[in-house]
């Protein structure tokens, strides 16, 4: 099979002047490769809408098979990520009643959650703003969503600059959009851990995941944005690129972390609460 190309890029000024490490570039460029992709290029470019677009315009004129740009996509006057996509590929910007379901699905659970009342003002409507005929990407970890807009042969993503919402974005929605081997699929387990803090249950499962060294192992905490204040919820996610019969090594490891989290005390000495896809323990 052809080995995919990837091109990666990075929208924001603060990226540009040293205020912000790009450390999403680092991130993805690990996850791309470990996907078994080829990561050609990472380009940075600033917060103005002819440079954003002419760059997209010159990673296209190079048919990567996939484009992903980070950046750019909230709800302030220099988020203009989308219009540069659009600008870039011919298309309007156009409401798009998916993002629109999203972002107020996302506001109800915050109300439920947080207990926190948000609007669906005007600001937040202009992140439902997506070229036309793209597919909006659910954002588990904020309120706005990803994109997905096919041109010519080139998939482009667009995610978020705020790092958990990048990366929640792309393990759950880009990832699935990778080729793999004809014999192999992309497979994945959670575990929700309540009463754990992260730290500590990082530590914890690092003997399983260096045991189990072909899943990718990430942890998720819910605690800053999808959780009550001073409610500790940490999903474990594990994914992994293999055969169907390879595939039991992350019902393995599930159940080793399961017997490990057991045993632990959990803060203030509160027992562990363990969910899975299929159970609660």
């Amino acid at each position: 099979m052809k080995l995919i190309t990837v091109e990666l890029i990075c929208f924001g000024n603060e990226l540009l002047i040293g205020k912000t490490v790009n450390t999403n570039a680092h991130w993805l460029g690990k996850r791309i490769v470990m996907l078994g992709a080829n990561l050609s290029r990472i380009t940075t470019v600033g917060d103005n809408l002819e440079d954003m677009s002419t760059v997209v315009k010159e990673a296209l004129s190079r048919k990567p098979d996939i484009i992903i740009t980070s950046g750019g996509m909230g709800t302030t006057f220099d988020d203009i990520a989308l219009a540069a996509i659009a600008k870039a590929t011919n298309k309007e910007l156009k409401l798009n009643e998916e993002a629109i379901e999203l972002i107020k699905n996302r506001l109800e659970e915050l109300k439920k959650i947080r207990e926190i009342s948000l609007e669906f003002t005007e600001e937040r409507k202009r992140m439902a703003m997506l070229p036309a005929g793209a597919t909006a990407l659910k954002n588990r970890s904020g309120s706005a969503p990803g994109s997905f807009i096919e041109y010519d042969s080139t998939k482009i993503f667009s995610v978020p600059g705020v790092p958990n919402e990048m990366k929640a974005i792309f393990d759950y929605e880009i990832v699935k959009f990778f080729n793999f081997e004809p014999n192999e699929q992309y497979f994945e387990r959670s575990i929700i851990v309540n009463h754990v803090p992260e730290s500590e249950l990082a530590a914890a499962i690092n003997n399983t995941r260096e045991k189990f060294s072909t899943i990718y192992f990430k942890t998720h905490p819910h605690t800053s944005s999808t959780s009550k204040v001073g409610f500790i919820e940490v999903e474990v996610h594990l994914t992994s690129i293999c055969s169907e019969e390879e595939s039991k090594m992350l019902i393995e490891a599930e159940k080793e972390i399961i017997n490990i989290i057991k045993n632990l005390k959990g803060a203030t000495g509160i027992k562990p609460i363990i969910k899975t896809q299929n159970n609660t323990e």
